[in-house]
């Protein structure tokens, strides 16, 4: 147990966005494992509108377990910054940029050798303007890239909005549930298909990789959150020298990004070639009974309680 004068620490859950009721489930879990190791913590279910509460109530130090929103962002990061309060995972900055599909896109395939599907970028003012015109030619700036094909919010998390495209007759219906709010935009994106992979990632470096191995068409919100039958391979079974080449690659990225503090954890598609292709970071990944971090984690000798007390250990101001 921590000693009375150790500092008041809260985990930020909840939040607004899509990704809320996952968050509050990372959150609770955190929780209780924090307190199993011996740290005396309380949970706040956080909303940009109590920012003031929030900072009144004389936290001295957060552990962030917020998915997708203002507290991926950077808004969380950035507002406990000028509060002088130590947090855990990445800065604001880091948090920003990674949280941008496009941008990390962008940065990866100009800073490293790894390899970024095709795609495109337009916004949701844009989409939503052609979804009305109802134009034959709305999507032919698409049409580079093949069926099948991503259709997909640029800044969101859990595949929420997400689509699988495998004809132009559903691109519609796809823009339409990427099309989350005006300050987004949405992400055409060539589909890899083969194998889903995804690495946790220390400080920077790559505790390992997990192939992943979903029932339904691809690794949506259901297979993720709901469904008991996606398979989890740690190493990934692709081999071992495979899994060294994804751990590089990954450790690659996240220096691209700035994203080297805390965990994280790094998305990959894979062909059949075994030639891995960048997708995204999640800076602050899930903590769930379902989540990836924490069975890499456990298979890199790591139980959860001193998972979550290390992670809070490393908690400082950006």
């Amino acid at each position: 147990m921590e000693s009375q004068s150790s500092p008041r620490t809260a985990v930020l859950m909840g939040g607004e966005s899509e990704e809320r009721e996952i968050s509050l489930q990372s959150g609770e879990n955190i929780a209780k494992a924090l307190r199993e190791s011996g740290v005396e913590v309380e949970t706040y279910d956080w909303h940009p509108r109590k920012m003031r509460d929030f900072l009144n109530a004389g936290f001295e130090r957060v552990f962030i377990a917020l998915h997708g929103g203002s507290g991926e962002d950077g808004t969380v990061q950035a507002m406990l910054d000028l509060a002088g309060i130590p947090y855990t995972g990445v800065d604001a900055r880091s948090a920003s940029i990674c949280m941008d599909k496009h941008l990390s896109k962008i940065l990866v395939g100009a800073q490293t050798d790894v390899l970024v599907p095709e795609y495109l970028c337009i916004s949701v003012p844009e989409a939503r303007t052609r979804l009305a015109q109802h134009a034959p030619d709305r999507w032919e700036d698409s049409d580079f890239l093949s069926f099948p094909m991503m259709v997909k919010p640029a800044r969101n998390g859990s595949s929420v909005g997400v689509s699988l495209v495998e004809s132009p007759e559903q691109r519609d219906e796809a823009v339409r549930a990427a099309c989350l709010s005006d300050d987004d935009s949405v992400l055409f994106e060539q589909y890899v298909h083969g194998y889903e992979l995804t690495v946790a990632m220390l400080n920077g470096k790559a505790l390992g990789v997990c192939q992943i191995i979903p029932k339904t068409k691809f690794y949506d919100y259901d297979a993720k959150y709901l469904r008991n039958d996606t398979e989890y391979l740690t190493p990934s079974g692709l081999g071992g020298d495979f899994d060294a080449l994804v751990c590089r690659q990954a450790e690659d990225v996240a220096c691209a990004l700035g994203c080297t503090r805390g965990v994280v954890r790094i998305d990959f598609l894979a062909d059949a070639a075994l030639n891995p292709y960048f997708l995204e970071v999640n800076t602050v990944p899930g903590m769930t009974s379902h989540s990836l971090v924490p069975k890499i984690a456990a298979h890199a000798g790591y139980t959860f309680p001193d998972l979550c007390r290390l992670i809070l250990d490393m908690a400082r101001q950006g």
